[in-house]
């Protein structure tokens, strides 16, 4: 799967960055690197969901959180959904953070960026599959967006196998190892809507690195 990772993505992760031509030339190199040195893997599972007033339950499992519950009403199913971007991108920040630390900060906006890119078209071709039956694919919704616990994240863990499918692991804290990896929760619809953010969802408005 070819992956095109936006430029002005990689400035928002940035702050913003005025692209002068110095940054201009470190954002392309690191591009470069990272389409060279790291490989995004995902994971999906197709369920179906029950929603309540705060609650989404599935295969037995309650998903705690009144904003995920509220994005979800009306679906049926969904799409647990995973992705990481692997060991090797955490690799080549660690090695940054010790001996070049403007090229790691770019490192880090940069992979932002690509993980985002993946699971937008990630979900793009999940949307397209879901058109035969006359579904849409809503925007995916993360543990730690809104008010879903972060702690949940040990929940979507158990329904998806992770460690084994993926190489993604959970630390004691709920954070994922590698960093760079992400899960959610899409749910279908029968009315059209874009895929691609999960901006939208999250009540967090002043967020630095909302897309507007």
């Amino acid at each position: 799967m070819s992956l095109c990772i936006p430029r002005d993505e990689v400035l928002r992760y940035l702050g913003g960055a005025p692209e002068i031509p110095e940054l201009g030339r470190l954002v392309d190199s690191v591009l470069e690197e990272l389409s060279r040195e790291v490989c995004p893997r995902s994971a999906v599972r197709r369920v179906s969901l029950q929603t309540g007033e705060d609650f989404v339950e599935i295969l037995g499992l309650r998903l705690l959180s009144r904003a995920l519950a509220s994005s979800l009403a009306g679906c049926e199913s969904g799409y647990l959904i995973a992705a990481t971007l692997g060991t090797q991108a955490d690799m080549l920040l660690r090695r940054y953070m010790a001996v070049d630390l403007p090229r790691a900060a770019v490192v880090q906006a940069a992979c932002a960026a690509m993980l985002e890119a993946f699971l937008d078209q990630l979900c793009g071709q999940l949307n397209a599959d879901e058109r035969e039956n006359d579904l849409f694919l809503l925007p995916r919704f993360s543990p730690g967006y809104g008010d879903w616990d972060l702690r949940e994240q040990g929940k979507i863990f158990a329904l998806m196998d992770l460690p084994r499918r993926l190489g993604v692991t959970l630390t004691q804290s709920f954070m994922m190892l590698p960093e760079k990896s992400v899960t959610a929760l899409a749910g279908l619809g029968k009315a059209p809507h874009c895929p691609q953010s999960s901006c939208g969802n999250c009540e967090k408005t002043d967020c630095a690195f909302r897309r507007s």
